[in-house]
């Protein structure tokens, strides 16, 4: 940002980035599912339906849309994504059946659903590879989202399965870091 930053560069012995949008495209994309108690091909179908029925779009729902081909249902309650909640919610009730989904961050949904030591170790195994995670939920008996005051509130949930989204690289960062290390610079990101 500044005109000798160049310059400034050839005194430099660690670089510290982040990573979304710097290191990133801040592009992600559909990975893979990791079924729990129900089919991979029901799951993602299921998954496909939550992200192209969605009012609302955020680029999870882009990259669940674009990784996994489905048709829109019309939802009879939903919960948008926000920052604070950090997760959506979706209910139908329709000839495809009926119950709500939920698709957010184990953290705030953990209180929710019981989840098994084997889901667990997925969870871990695809957020050390560096791959964004989500869980997916749901309760087929419930069809509402919302309380009497219309505050969004969630019944209990059984877990469907674990999302893994990856970051879309930007061109030519493998050669950019390999530059700095190869020149003694320590990189953190």
């Amino acid at each position: 940002q500044q005109i000798n930053a160049v310059e400034s560069l050839s005194n430099v012995s660690v670089l510290c980035t982040d990573k979304t949008g710097t290191l990133t495209a801040n592009k992600i994309r559909y990975h893979d599912v990791y079924p729990v108690g129900m089919d991979a091909d029901a799951l993602k179908q299921i998954l496909g339906e939550f992200a192209v029925s969605a009012s609302t779009g955020n680029k999870t729902s882009e990259a669940l849309a674009e990784g996994l081909a489905a048709t829109p249902r019309t939802p009879v309650d939903e919960v948008p994504f926000s920052s604070a909640r950090k997760w959506s919610a979706l209910a139908f009730d329709d000839a495809q059946g009926q119950g709500v989904y939920v698709l957010g961050a184990l953290e705030m949904l953990q209180a929710y659903f019981d989840i098994d030591p084997d889901a667990v170790t997925q969870l871990k195994t695809w957020s050390d590879a560096g791959l964004r995670v989500l869980v997916f939920a749901g309760n087929p008996d419930v069809t509402t989202l919302h309380d009497g005051a219309g505050e969004p509130v969630l019944p209990p949930l059984t877990l469907l399965g674990i999302v893994a989204f990856s970051d879309e690289l930007r061109p030519h960062l493998q050669e950019t870091l390999s530059a700095f290390t190869d020149n003694g610079v320590q990189l953190k990101v």
